[in-house]
């Protein structure tokens, strides 16, 4: 019965695996008119590390939207829409994007379209 139970606490601690990409991603707090820039450091199917112009305090529920490139997928490039909630926030030294963000995805949802225009 101990092995059973060790095994559950392992899985359970266990991280997501994280993928490196770098792509722009645009946020917001959820409901807020007007979105920010960012740049995805990396991302897990529950999270995002990402580089912030604009501070988003931790607790805020947040929506981000940026395109999967097609080297993720067999898929075309598709917009993904997620929702979370912000989980850290840490300053750097970059002027440009002088926060990174992270933040849980809870939601998210694909968006197909003809990309190539845009």
């Amino acid at each position: 019965m101990s092995h059973r139970r060790a095994d559950v606490t392992a899985f359970k601690s266990q991280r997501a695996h994280r993928y490196p990409i770098r792509v722009p991603v645009r946020y917001r707090s959820r409901g807020a008119d007007t979105w920010h820039d960012g740049r995805i450091e990396n991302i897990s199917e529950s999270g995002m590390l990402f580089e912030a112009e604009h501070p988003v305090a931790v607790n805020t529920p947040v929506e981000m939207t940026f395109v999967l490139p097609a080297t993720m997928s067999v898929e075309p490039p598709a917009e993904l829409i997620c929702r979370g909630t912000i989980v850290r926030a840490v300053p750097t030294s970059r002027k440009r994007r002088p926060l990174t963000l992270a933040a849980t995805i809870v939601t998210y949802r694909f968006r197909r379209q003809d990309l190539s225009h845009h």
